[in-house]
């Protein structure tokens, strides 16, 4: 085996090992698109494990923005942000630390993890909060865009509509990492043989229908890993993410 081969095989060797941990499925709001001059505003966090993937904990916090000012209005409406709903908010600080807590020891899962990722490390620079991400991350979107063949980056909801997950509350930070969650379910459920005859199969009441554990065979789940592991991305650091962000390309 080559020196590259090597490398290839320990990094798809050390990424299945960080599947050993428990998964925090991460969904964050904000004032607008810009992580040093916007706010987050809402967290969302889901905790589970493999290979059954039934929900450990969750994590729901109103965080109180910095500032209304320079806002973006419409970043404001899709969060449903009101000085009446977020009342009981709490300060940043307060709120990561509450996430550190929540999500130590775990590797983290989202949906254009990148983002959300560049807003908690703004935010957590300037409340000298170290230590809050870890240097690798579950990119779902990658995973999903694969299994559909999209051409371009699918949007969580055009994902979810497909698979016909059903929404249960109203748009909100802990829904889309219910929702991102329930995508991720599908794809631990079906592998590549089977998974675009379930796809056909599913209706509004699968979502329902296949809750609970999730049971597969010793050698599913190595196959399942196996998998995954290709959508372990390392590298957290802001400038590895902005690069990220850059190349995003959305259908």
């Amino acid at each position: 085996m080559t020196d590259g081969a090597d490398a290839a095989a320990g990094g798809a060797s050390g990424a299945e090992s960080l599947l050993d941990k428990d998964l925090v499925f991460l969904d964050c709001e904000m004032t607008g698109g810009d992580p040093e001059k916007h706010d987050v505003i809402e967290i969302g966090a889901v905790r589970t494990r493999l290979p059954e993937l039934e929900i450990v904990d969750q994590l729901s916090v109103k965080v109180a923005p910095r500032t209304t000012r320079g806002t973006n209005q419409n970043s404001l409406r899709i969060a449903g942000y009101s000085a009446k709903e977020w009342k009981s908010a709490v300060s940043i600080d307060e709120s990561l630390r509450r996430l550190q807590e929540f999500s130590a020891d775990t590797v983290l899962v989202g949906w254009a993890t990148y983002n959300d990722l560049l807003f908690i490390l703004s935010a957590a620079t300037r409340a000298g909060i170290d230590g809050l991400v870890g240097d690798a991350y579950v990119e779902l979107q990658d995973w999903a865009q694969q299994r559909l063949r999209l051409a371009r980056t699918p949007g969580l909801q055009r994902v979810a509509d497909q698979l016909k997950i059903v929404r249960d509350q109203e748009h909100s930070a802990i829904e889309d990492a219910l929702v991102t969650y329930e995508v991720f379910r599908i794809l631990w459920r079906y592998g590549p043989p089977e998974f675009d005859a379930a796809v056909t199969e599913l209706d509004w009441n699968s979502y329902a229908d296949l809750s609970g554990p999730i049971k597969l065979s010793p050698t599913e789940i190595d196959a399942r890993r196996e998998e995954l592991a290709r959508y372990v991305v390392h590298g957290t650091t802001r400038e590895v993410l902005q690069a990220r962000r850059g190349s995003f390309r959305r259908d």
